[in-house]
């Protein structure tokens, strides 16, 4: 009876929150249109998760989350509307500002794409080098541990006066708060791997770059993608950090700008952005790992 309670319960708070958003707002208060296409989008993620009891404590959380809000900013109104703006002004924003929303999250994971690229390409290749080398292994290793801990973000104002644009600046802050962790574990993976495969590898007179293809990079693409997913979230808090310093383009600078004026519906609507990107970037490796990683 419990289980039947709890697994009806979100749905039934569902349709309270419907019901809520159709009754008279304050003054002041926009379009609920996009607010209730969020609302249902919601309820339908629900509906295709419903066995999992996960899902089902996430939507109940998140439902009475968005009642809240809306009864107290919408219903009931607060005394400052600017610093607490109801749900259907920051979700009618994805309907007015789409256009620079859109600029905005392009602009970020241009930069973002870049700097994961660059940061795979000499974490990777710096990794192997250092990994396959006792000597360079022994001397780096120590040097790196002191310096990875270093937040990048503290690079930020040097980077910006000695690179020639903010731009380059931005790529390179974003590229080291993913490059450590990549050449790490590339590094440990190539230092700890199982030396009877190495001799395995060697019996089949494999040359040097095909035991780095098929072997080392192999046994290292677990390590090396899960160093990705950890580094995703950090990274677009560093992203946005670095646009919020002196961008003309990106959720950063967008978020930054409408502070700026005060204009804090854009400002919730520009983090709410944030989270969804962050959260379809960590999907999307998620099933990258899956793809690649089969025999996990």
């Amino acid at each position: 009876m419990i289980r039947k309670i709890h697994g009806a319960l979100p749905h039934l708070l569902f349709l309270v929150l419907v019901f809520l958003i159709l009754q008279p707002s304050v003054e002041g208060t926009k379009s609920y249109t996009a607010f209730l296409i969020i609302v249902i989008a919601v309820e339908a993620a629900l509906l295709a998760n419903w066995k999992k009891k996960a899902a089902i404590d996430i939507g109940i959380i998140v439902f009475v989350a968005l009642i809240l809000w809306e009864y107290i900013t919408a219903k009931v109104g607060v005394k400052d509307a600017m610093l607490y703006p109801a749900p259907e002004n920051v979700f009618n924003i994805f309907v007015t500002d789409y256009e620079k929303i859109l600029e905005g999250v392009g602009s970020s994971l241009r930069l973002m794409g870049l700097a994961f690229a660059l940061a795979l390409f000499f974490g990777v290749g710096l990794g192997l080098i250092v990994g396959l080398s006792d000597r360079l292994s022994s001397t780096v290793m120590p040097i790196v541990r002191v310096i990875s801990p270093i937040p990048p973000i503290i690079y930020s104002p040097y980077a910006v006066a000695l690179l020639p644009s903010f731009r380059a600046a931005s790529i390179f802050v974003i590229t080291m708060t993913i490059f450590w962790s990549i050449f790490m574990n590339m590094v440990l993976s190539v230092r700890q791997i199982d030396r009877k495969i190495m001799d395995s590898a060697r019996t089949l007179n494999l040359n040097q770059s095909s035991m780095i293809l098929y072997v080392l990079l192999p046994y290292s693409l677990p390590g090396i993608i899960n160093s990705v997913s950890v580094s995703v979230s950090t990274s677009f808090l560093v992203l946005t950090a670095a646009e919020m310093i002196g961008a003309t383009s990106g959720l950063g600078w967008y978020i930054k700008y409408n502070a700026d004026f005060a204009n804090f519906t854009k400002v919730i609507a520009g983090i709410f952005v944030i989270g969804v990107v962050v959260t379809v970037l960590n999907a999307l490796i998620s099933l990258v790992k899956r793809l690649l990683i089969r025999w996990r």
